[in-house]
């Protein structure tokens, strides 16, 4: 069994591409969906609901806010042996579960990630920012020893997570980098040129003003060790 998390906040306008994208998959292993609603207040639940008979999917709902609860929520419920994330506003191409699925089969790889690609900027944003991720994950490797776990698109085996501790809850932000530093002493992150297609609604008005806050945060978090507001 194999367990796709998605943890979503108002995401209406993109949950329907996504959960469509789950119902194209070709893979022969069995898979579940595990959504987790964290407050929307729009019809986010509703459009949920209608995929329940397209998908062996299960809804949860965390009340506190941010994406590190949800996804924890959805993570301490999966019962698959492996566990996928993805996000709501992204759209993961057809041999996503079976190309993640089978670089986690493999002995001593505890976890795999991989980039995204955006597709509604304009061309010029969209080349810039899908040829500048894909190097910025392979310079982060070298910097720091490993990939980060980029919570649109990773996959961990269960034992590894909770080996590392799991997703700290406290963090509503970058939870997923924060897991990527206790995964990577328990097991091997490697990366997957699979890429997903998330929404580039966070670099409409620019790259550099949409890119900015991760690094600011993650300075913050993880160079300074600062307990910032809007990261816990």
């Amino acid at each position: 069994m194999i367990s796709v998390v998605i943890p979503a906040f108002n995401e209406e306008k993109y949950l329907g591409s996504c959960l469509d994208s789950l119902c194209r998959q070709k893979t022969s292993e069995r898979f579940e969906v595990v959504f987790v609603d964290n407050n929307s207040s729009d019809k986010t639940i509703e459009i949920a609901k209608k995929y329940m008979k397209k998908l062996n999917l299960r809804i949860l709902s965390e009340k506190r806010k941010g994406a590190g609860p949800a996804r924890a929520k959805g993570f301490s419920n999966a019962k698959g042996e492996f566990i996928l994330s993805t996000d709501a506003d992204t759209i993961v191409p057809e041999n996503w579960i079976e190309t993640l699925y089978k670089k986690l089969s493999k002995e001593g790889i505890g976890a795999v990630t991989g980039p995204c690609i955006i597709k509604d900027c304009g061309i010029i944003k969209n080349t810039i920012f899908n040829a500048i991720l894909p190097l910025a994950m392979h310079i982060y490797r070298i910097l720091f020893g490993h990939y980060w776990l980029s919570g649109y698109n990773y996959g961990i085996r269960k034992s590894i997570y909770k080996k590392s501790g799991g997703i700290n809850q406290k963090v509503r932000m970058m939870d997923d980098v924060d897991l990527s530093f206790r995964v990577s002493k328990v097991g091997r992150i490697v990366f997957s040129r699979c890429a997903v297609i998330s929404s580039g609604r966070r670099f409409r008005h620019g790259l550099i003003k949409g890119i900015l806050p991760y690094f600011t945060n993650f300075f913050k978090y993880f160079i300074l060790k600062r307990k910032d507001k809007n990261i816990y």
